[in-house]
């Protein structure tokens, strides 16, 4: 609905220059005049294809016409497909992650030192051990130690 509202006024304007410049207003030469500036990629183009046509002659004033035209005229933007866009921030967000850097904190790597050889100390295992009794003692009789009574810890 936008559209064609913007085209009715586009396709007035036209008309409005049209008498301005050759005295004549038509809606056909106004349509024709807006598709062929649809159609050119500039304003060199556009100007090229109106003198192809032999209808008018191309003059200084025709020349600032065409350019306001195509000027005037609503071009599509590029639509950008939703995996270019999904591909796009994510080359943004590795270029932002490598700008930072990790910070060092002194302070800190002392008691990591101080904490892993607590751990060291803390897996050792009191485990009651079985052994035979010495060679004057009974076969039958065994004795059991354990690793605490035997100072190990």
């Amino acid at each position: 609905w936008l559209r064609s509202v913007a085209m009715g006024s586009l396709e007035k304007w036209v008309n409005d220059q049209l008498h301005q410049l050759l005295g004549l207003s038509d809606k056909y030469v106004a349509q024709f005049l807006i598709g062929t500036a649809q159609r050119s990629t500039s304003v060199p183009d556009f100007i090229r294809r109106l003198e192809e046509t032999g209808t008018i002659d191309i003059t200084q004033e025709v020349r600032l016409f065409a350019n306001e035209l195509w000027m005037k005229i609503p071009r599509k933007q590029p639509i950008e497909k939703a995996s270019r866009a999904v591909e796009r921030e994510a080359l943004a967000m590795q270029q932002k992650n490598r700008t930072y850097t990790l910070l060092e904190d002194s302070d800190e790597s002392e008691p990591e030192e101080q904490q892993s050889q607590h751990k060291g100390k803390k897996k050792r295992k009191h485990i009651r051990k079985k052994q035979a009794a010495s060679s004057g003692s009974d076969s039958d009789t065994k004795t059991y130690v354990s690793a605490v009574s035997r100072g190990c810890v």
